[in-house]
């Protein structure tokens, strides 16, 4: 119960947060327009006996209560509906914004790896906008209880016995709940399938699979997982949403017994002198009422236990995004340059997924300044090195030292910001060609001489000159006037992307060309080894990886991997003089091009 009270506080303060003056007018406003409701039916009642007793001051009052009531009830409405989707617009926003915060700014990349996770947030996105919800959802209960309240009250003064006429619509709502309940459980079952049909769905209609999906003739294949998939899913829900909708029908049968009952009792009550035709006006009005009343008990009273579902799942992410910060003993700055180097000892690590270890027993010097080669058989280890050398994850076994200090002491994105890279699964930012080039270096941004010194030193000058305005162009074809470009020309944005930190420590480019020709990326590979020696005044530490063994013998140490071990190391010249795994790798690439 803690636990949810907690969930419900931190959504409701999203709404509250995002739209103060709208939320509180939403609640204030619904609960004036659900007291008029039995106002009006007790409005009725004194007309009418004051039509029986011929009572004319009754009866003028009555009407002018019922007046006021309506009038405040129709300003009250419209207030409410513009409070509403106030609250809605503006707490969407917020909620969008936390979800990006929480998902994407999380430490390290271990959570994207682990599918329970994946489910989780899989759940909170097809459900977000039910967060954004909380504060009509509540509303709309204390909507429901002024009404039933005031109901009460008038209902008790006619006899005890009507009490239980409100009291209904608890069962009304827990037969709502269960059926409630019988939806989120579908929704949990199927989760991943879920998963797996909205993957097919935008497989079989993404424009980067569409060449492969029509080469290979597998449309039909992936149209038929996609089939196969959603009736998995559709069968269960729709198991669910029968069993849920008995459940309602029943409901709606207790609502009806107890509104017939209602009107019976009243009329016996008439005929026997202990009741006044205004009480029957009263409790023929409010039992109507009451039957919409319930009605909307169970809708709000389900929509608010779904809502408190969701928002324990969000605050499950909040609490995930906190306990998944590594924990820094005794923080150590980050060193303005290096003196000595990286070190690895004994470093050992294996992914979430348990399927072993990825690297083992890895013991290495990285000394600054250097350009070092990581070269291997893919699943070798290479992007693994790099990821913990990013400090995207701390090492399971071992240590990772920066000038002997363990890099693990270092605040996560402290280190990060003197990390600068470009990776082989670049991203595509589709924003404006200097901010696409200009994101690898935050502060300076906006300034055209840092992101054209980037666009030289990648090699990709000519890319923004062939744009139809220059560094300012749009890209991507999705948007007005945006223009899409080949992979190589988003690679070689990505590179420059990479070369915008201008005093970085360590320096990552991990098969950064795999989408450019031998030549070019043995131009652009010269480049950055020149570049990093002629800048070791920070002495940053260059790794590249590649499977180009041309392009690697121009660093100054090359580390041969295998299966998660260091098979040797050295200069390019020492291990092929060696002849072992490198020069016999390196001899039979060299010899593809003789």
């Amino acid at each position: 119960m803690r636990e949810t009270l907690r969930a419900y506080a931190s959504v409701m303060a999203i709404g509250f947060r995002a739209a103060p003056r709208y939320a509180l007018g939403q609640l204030l406003t619904g609960i004036v327009f659900a007291v008029a409701v039995p106002v009006s039916a007790l409005c009725a009642k004194l007309i009418v006996d004051a039509a029986v007793t011929r009572n004319l001051d009754l009866g003028l009052f009555a009407v002018g209560l019922l007046a006021a009531v309506s009038a405040g009830a129709l300003v009250c409405v419209f207030y409410y509906v513009h409070c509403l989707f106030a609250v809605m617009e503006r707490a969407g926003a917020l909620v969008s914004e936390r979800l990006m915060t929480l998902v994407g700014g999380t430490d390290g990349l271990a959570h994207h790896e682990r599918p329970e996770y994946q489910d989780e947030v899989h759940r909170i996105r097809e459900e977000q906008h039910r967060l954004a919800s909380v504060v009509n959802a509540s509303a709309g209960l204390l909507r429901v209880g002024a009404a039933l309240v005031v109901s009460a009250v008038l209902l008790v003064a006619v006899h005890p016995l009507l009490l239980l006429l409100p009291l209904l619509a608890v069962v009304s709502l827990w037969l709502g709940k269960r059926s409630r309940d019988l939806a989120v459980a579908a929704q949990e079952a199927t989760t991943e399938q879920e998963r797996l049909r909205r993957h097919l769905f935008e497989l079989g209609t993404s424009p980067a699979a569409g060449k492969e999906l029509r080469v290979f003739g597998i449309t039909d294949v992936v149209r038929a997982r996609h089939h196969e998939t959603s009736e998995v899913v559709l069968r269960e829900h729709r198991r669910a949403a029968w069993r849920a909708s008995g459940l309602q029908a029943l409901g709606g049968v207790v609502s009806a017994l107890g509104y017939v009952g209602a009107i019976g009792l009243v009329l016996v009550l008439a005929g026997g002198g202990r009741a006044t035709p205004g009480d029957v006006a009263l409790v023929v009005g409010l039992a109507a009422q009451l039957t919409s009343t319930v009605g909307m008990a169970v809708l709000y009273g389900m929509e608010f236990l779904f809502v408190l579902k969701v928002a324990r799942r969000f605050r499950w992410l909040a609490d995930y995004a906190g306990t998944a910060r590594r924990p820094v003993d005794s923080p150590a700055p980050v060193p303005p340059a290096l003196r000595d180097g990286l070190e690895l000892r004994g470093v050992g690590f294996g992914y979430p997924d348990g399927t072993g270890d990825v690297l083992s027993d890895v013991s290495l010097r990285l000394p600054a300044g250097a350009v070092v080669a990581l070269v291997g058989d893919n699943g070798a280890g290479k992007t693994t090195l790099v990821k913990l050398l990013s400090g995207f994850y701390p090492p399971e076994r071992g240590t990772i030292t920066v000038d002997g200090v363990d890099l693990t002491r270092f605040p996560a994105d402290r280190w990060r910001a003197r990390v600068s890279a470009a990776f082989q699964d670049f991203a595509s930012f589709e924003f404006r060609t200097f901010e696409t080039v200009g994101v690898g270096d935050l502060p300076r941004m906006d300034d055209p001489a840092a992101v054209r010194a980037a666009l030289e030193r990648a090699g990709a000058a000519d890319v923004v000159d062939g744009l139809p305005d220059g560094s300012g162009t749009q890209l991507g074809t999705r948007w007005d006037g945006g223009v899409d470009l080949s992979g190589g020309q988003w690679q070689k944005l990505a590179l420059a992307r990479g070369l915008m930190d201008a005093d970085p420590l360590l320096v990552v480019f991990d098969e950064p060309t795999a989408a450019l020709d031998a030549h070019t990326e043995h131009g652009l590979f010269e480049r950055f080894a020149q570049a990093a020696r002629d800048g070791r005044g920070t002495g940053a530490v260059t790794v590249l990886v590649s499977h180009r063994f041309s392009t690697v013998r121009m660093a100054d140490v090359i580390v041969v991997l295998d299966g998660g071990r260091i098979r040797e190391s050295g200069s390019h010249d020492q291990l092929v003089a060696a002849g072992g795994l490198y020069a016999e790798l390196y001899e039979l690439q060299s010899r593809a091009y003789r």
